[in-house]
């Protein structure tokens, strides 16, 4: 009876996605049975029909005004960072994934949609068997659609924060990896970062890593280049469906970190050097390409730090206080620990090396885009390729068919020229060319 009462059943987000993941595994590796074929039905109306995404379609249709979208964003919405926040239908919060193999049933349903279709007409239109909410989901993307006769043109820096971090550090050991990243974007058969990762990790040549193995290596580097340990690996796994035990995600963790020293040398480094400010108000202190300095009279009391662009990213009123230890569910353990942070709105927020350094590389992305997106659209010969869109480190322009090569070449020419505060960063970036907003392998011949 004790054991019984035990027991705990929860449909938590967090451990659907994990049942999922750990379910694709099985499916992989030799397929489900009837039982574990009901349970990922199950858990994927849970995970998706309580999702966001369906709802964005409700949207999409009540805000736009003559077939065109607009007032979908919030400047400078990002809080600490600065970056552009979405709002309405959330089009930087978009699902990455497609309908169907690579996308290929897409390409009818968006032709629906362009004619006004109804959500019934959608859905039973549908080639592939799928719960309702997911179809909707998977169909938010594409729904956005270029004007008649135009199309869209977008582009996208290859990984943009894996490339700022290191040269952030401006150290020995980080300027060794931006030459990893360099040497990639020269020759595309070169082994790239998430390649040497995977590779650092799993204790093999690069050449003999695979494409799941190289799928951790870019979930590692995305989860643990802003000081993020265990916690943030597994959860980051489980948005690409994979799931990794308690000490598998530990032996990652270890491994990463041990083959990039220039990192954890570097979030410390950007603690020393806030705190030291904060220690001695007026006194600028520095870490990398980042500066500090704390002014007492301002908000109570505020530390800032210089982006190398030279905005300011404020800090106010930082103090350290005792706080509950919450345990995996957020509930008090009844333990205390001391925590330092600052005032955001009417509550405050953790501050740490993490919080810092996620915060200088995404204030400094949110600068290039800013910086690429003025020039695009103050310089009059680009007029005809006029932005509809941003998300995130993606730049999205209308164009005429006609000239949509044309917009192509000058949009990757403006993604790739760095403003002078940012030199020596090596930029790459993708660019696509299609009628509706996708990332469907099918509709934009891209590989993987």
């Amino acid at each position: 009876m004790s054991d019984q009462a035990e027991l705990e059943f929860s449909l938590m987000r967090e451990r659907v996605e994990r049942l999922l993941a750990m379910l694709d595994v099985k499916r992989a590796n030799g397929g489900l049975n009837a039982d574990e074929t009901k349970a990922y039905e199950v858990a994927e109306i849970r995970l998706f029909g309580a999702g966001a995404s369906p709802k964005k379609f409700a949207r999409l249709e009540a805000q736009q005004v003559d077939g065109v979208l607009r007032d979908q964003y919030r400047f400078s919405g990002g809080f600490q960072t600065g970056r552009m926040s979405s709002r309405g239908a959330q089009i930087q919060n978009l699902t990455r994934d497609v309908l169907g193999e690579d996308g290929a049933a897409e390409a009818v349903l968006v032709d629906l949609i362009a004619d006004g279709c109804s959500y019934v007409e959608l859905v039973a239109a549908s080639p592939v068997d799928l719960p309702v909410a997911r179809k909707l989901a998977l169909l938010v993307r594409p729904g956005l659609i270029a004007a008649a006769k135009k199309v869209f043109v977008w582009s996208d820096w290859n990984a943009v924060e894996a490339r700022i971090t290191p040269w952030l550090a401006a150290s020995e050991g980080a300027e060794a990896v931006l030459e990893t990243f360099r040497a990639s974007d020269r020759d595309s058969k070169r082994a790239d970062n998430y390649t040497i990762a995977a590779a650092d990790i799993f204790h093999k040549s690069p050449s003999e890593v695979t494409k799941p193995e190289r799928q951790i290596g870019k979930v590692v580097i995305l989860a643990c280049g802003f000081g993020g340990s265990v916690g943030a690996l597994s959860a980051m796994a489980l948005s690409y469906r994979i799931h990794l035990e308690p000490a598998e995600a530990r032996r990652i963790v270890d491994a990463w970190r041990q083959a990039n020293p220039w990192a954890p040398a570097f979030w410390n480094a950007l603690w020393d050097a806030a705190m030291q400010a904060w220690e001695l108000p007026g006194t600028i202190t520095t870490a990398g390409r980042a500066a500090f300095v704390f002014h007492a009279d301002y908000l109570g009391g505020s530390l800032f730090m210089a982006l190398p662009s030279g905005r300011l990213l404020t800090y106010p009123r930082p103090k350290w206080r005792d706080v509950d230890v919450l345990d995996k569910d957020g509930k008090p353990t009844g333990e205390r620990r001391t925590e330092c942070s600052f005032r955001r709105g009417h509550g405050r927020v953790k501050l740490w090396h993490g919080t810092l350094c996620e915060n200088l590389v995404q204030g400094t992305a949110a600068d290039l885009l800013r910086n690429t997106a003025t020039r695009i659209e103050t310089n009059p010969k680009l007029a005809f390729m006029p932005i509809r869109m941003t998300c995130h480190d993606e730049i999205v322009t209308e164009v005429d068919e006609a000239r949509a090569e044309k917009a192509k070449a000058l949009l990757r020419r403006e993604m790739l020229t760095l403003p002078d505060w940012a030199a020596g960063l090596p930029l790459q970036s993708e660019e696509n060319i299609c009628a509706w907003y996708t990332k469907s392998k099918a509709a934009l011949g891209s590989k993987s």
